[in-house]
C-alpha cells in the first residue's frame, strides 16, 4: 500500500498543471540568465576570451548574476510550492480519512515527505541542471587559472581541476536544502489551517531569521551556505550539510506530533 501511495504521489504531482506551469517558470527564468550572462558576455567588444575555458564563469550557479541570486533567495517559497501545503488540502477534501482507514497515517505522511522532498528539490535546482547540461556541452570539463576561483572557499581546489563535479556537488546540496525546506512546509501545514500561510512560513521563517544569521553567525546562514560562489571564509562541510539536516530532523519530528493531532481529529 506505501508503494501505490508513493507511486499515486508522484503520479499526482509530475502529472500536475501547476508542477508543470512552475517547470515552465524555472525554464523563462533559465532562459533570462542565458541570455543575459552568457549570450549578452558572448557579443561584448570587450569581453577577456580568457573566460571562455571556464564553465564556472558562466553557470548559474556561480556567474553572479541577478537570476541565481533570485532563486536561492527565495529557494524556501520555491520549493513549498509542488507538494508541502498538500497534507492540508487532503485533510479538508476529506481524502486524508479515506486513505487512513484503509493504510495508516505513518504510511501515509511518509509518501507525502518523499514526494515533497523530491519534487521541492527537483523543482528547484531545475534550472541550475539545466545550465550544468549546457556549461558541459559548451566547456567540457576544462581547467583554469587559479584568478577565477580564489572567491569559491569550500571545495575551492575542485573548482581548479574539475568544475563540472563542483557544479555537481553544489547541485547536489541545493537539492538537499531545497528538499528539507520542502519537509517543513510539510510540518507546518499539519500545524496551520491556513493553506497559504502554510506555503509562506517557510519562506518568512528564512527571512526573518536569515539577517540575524548573516550578522551574528554567518556560518549558519542558508542563503550565504548555499550559494556556489562561497563568502563565508574558514568553513567545512559540516557547516553547509548542518543547517539542512536540522531543519530536516526538526520537520519530521513536527511531522510525527502533527501526524497524531491529525488522526486524532
Amino acid at each position: 500500500m506505501f508503494y501505490q501511495l508513493l507511486k499515486n504521489n508522484f503520479k499526482d504531482i509530475f502529472g500536475s498543471n501547476k508542477y508543470k506551469f512552475s517547470l515552465l517558470i524555472m525554464i523563462f527564468l533559465f532562459g533570462i540568465d542565458i541570455f543575459v550572462s552568457v549570450y549578452q558576455k558572448f557579443n561584448m567588444p570587450y569581453f577577456d576570451k580568457s573566460h571562455l575555458s571556464f564553465s564556472l564563469y558562466f553557470w548559474l550557479g556561480t556567474n553572479d548574476s541577478v537570476i541565481s541570486g533570485m532563486l536561492i533567495l527565495l529557494f524556501a517559497l520555491i520549493t513549498c510550492l509542488p507538494y508541502s501545503t498538500s497534507v492540508l488540502e487532503e485533510k479538508k477534501s476529506g481524502y486524508f480519512q479515506f486513505v487512513i482507514t484503509r493504510s495508516s497515517a505513518i504510511k501515509y505522511f511518509g509518501a507525502k515527505l518523499i514526494t515533497s522532498f523530491i519534487s521541492g528539490g527537483f523543482l528547484f535546482i531545475f534550472p541550475f541542471l539545466l545550465s550544468f547540461i549546457l556549461m558541459a556541452i559548451m566547456f567540457g570539463d576544462n581547467l583554469t587559472s587559479g584568478q577565477f576561483v580564489e572567491n569559491y572557499h569550500l571545495f575551492h581546489q575542485i573548482a581548479r581541476y574539475h568544475p563540472n563535479i563542483y557544479m555537481l556537488i553544489y547541485i547536489s546540496i541545493l537539492f538537499y536544502y531545497a528538499g528539507s525546506f520542502a519537509i517543513l512546509g510539510v510540518c507546518l501545514s499539519t500545524f496551520l489551517k491556513n493553506r497559504y500561510l502554510a506555503y509562506l512560513s517557510p519562506f518568512l521563517i528564512v527571512l526573518v531569521l536569515e539577517p540575524v544569521f548573516e550578522i551574528f553567525y554567518p556560518q549558519l546562514s542558508p542563503i550565504l551556505l548555499m550559494n556556489p560562489i562561497q563568502s563565508i571564509t574558514g568553513i567545512s562541510i559540516f557547516y553547509v550539510l548542518a543547517v539542512p539536516s536540522f531543519v530536516l530532523i526538526v520537520s519530521l519530528i513536527g511531522c510525527f506530533i502533527g501526524m497524531k493531532k491529525y488522526v486524532q481529529k
